[in-house]
């Protein structure tokens, strides 16, 4: 049977947030309409409810516009030999050129979240077993570790508890 506990709702709604519980279709459909209306949201999905998300948003044509592509083995074990970040699944991140020369990639998105969020924050995304978090939307902006400018290309990420869709460009 499913446990869950109300306290641990009350304390989220409290908090201002909402918590909505539905069938996976419908839960689908308000994730498709954030995406399509420019809403900026964060939902916590069960695993069917991302991967039909993700089925949906990641299309070929959209991994291609993005330039979304796997994370490289080596990129994985330097975010976790130098970042400390424990993330060996499924992940995809596009790459942006700064004007400086440097590459945005997974690597730099994590090290910019340690940054922003803290380690444990980073990790605790990567620990999820029966949530997946999709961000709509974001509006976080990359930011290129050397020279600290602001990139205008948005960065694309998807992992296997954690990724983002946005509006069509």
């Amino acid at each position: 049977m499913y446990k869950f506990s109300l306290a641990d709702i009350e304390s989220v709604v409290s908090s201002g947030k909402a918590v909505m519980a539905a069938e996976d279709g419908i839960v689908v459909a308000a994730v498709q309409e954030a995406v399509m209306a420019g809403r900026t949201a964060t939902f916590y999905l069960t695993r069917a409810q991302f991967t039909a998300v993700n089925s949906w948003y990641w299309t070929p044509r959209v991994i291609r516009d993005t330039g979304l592509e796997p994370v490289s083995y080596e990129e994985k074990a330097r975010i976790q030999s130098d970042l400390g970040i424990e993330e060996t699944r499924l992940a995809y991140s596009n790459r942006i050129e700064c004007q400086c020369g440097r590459m945005y990639g997974a690597y730099e998105f994590m090290q910019q979240g340690i940054s922003e969020h803290g380690r444990e924050a980073v990790q605790s995304i990567f620990n999820l077993k029966d949530v997946a978090v999709i961000r709509v939307n974001p509006r976080q902006e990359a930011i290129c570790p050397d020279c600290e400018q602001i990139l205008r290309a948005p960065h694309y990420y998807c992992y296997w508890s954690y990724g983002c869709c946005r509006q069509p460009m």
